[in-house]
This record gives C-alpha cells, sequence and structure tokens, in this order.
C-alpha cells in the first residue's frame, strides 16, 4: 500500500505541475492571440493609409499639371494682349 500511495502522490505532483504549464500555456496563447489582432488592425490602417497616400499622390499630380496648364494659358493670353 505504500508504494501505492507514492505512486498516487508522484502521479498527483505531475498533475499539478501540468495543470500549472497549461495555465502558463493559456496565458502565452492569449498573448499571441492580442498580438496578432493588434498585426491585423495595424495591418489594415497601413493598407488605408496607403489607399490615402495613392489618392494624395494621385491629386497633386493633377494639381500640378492644372497648375503648368493655367500657367501655358496665361502666357497663351497675355501674348494676345
Amino acid at each position: 500500500m505504500s508504494v501505492t500511495l507514492i505512486v498516487l502522490l508522484f502521479t498527483t505532483k505531475m498533475l499539478i505541475i501540468q495543470s500549472q504549464l497549461l495555465t502558463e500555456l493559456s496565458a502565452m496563447l492569449t498573448v499571441l492571440l492580442s498580438t496578432t489582432k493588434m498585426l491585423t488592425i495595424q495591418s489594415q490602417l497601413l493598407t488605408e493609409l496607403s489607399a490615402a497616400l495613392t489618392v494624395l499622390l494621385s491629386t497633386t499630380k493633377m494639381l500640378t499639371i492644372q497648375s503648368h496648364f493655367t500657367d501655358n494659358f496665361s502666357g497663351l493670353l497675355l501674348s494676345f494682349l
């Protein structure tokens, strides 16, 4: 019976250790999930920022073209006056 109690005690200690390890693993997985969500949000924000910068670049190019056209047109009108 003494051997049975020793085995039971050893098994109980192992189960306690496993439980602690599973708790730590759960905490790490929670942190990993949180980090993954944050990275997903950052990725989405960077995608939106890229789109906004593309629109800004396109608008800047259009304004530059309009400015050159206005300058040329003004010069043409002044030459007729």
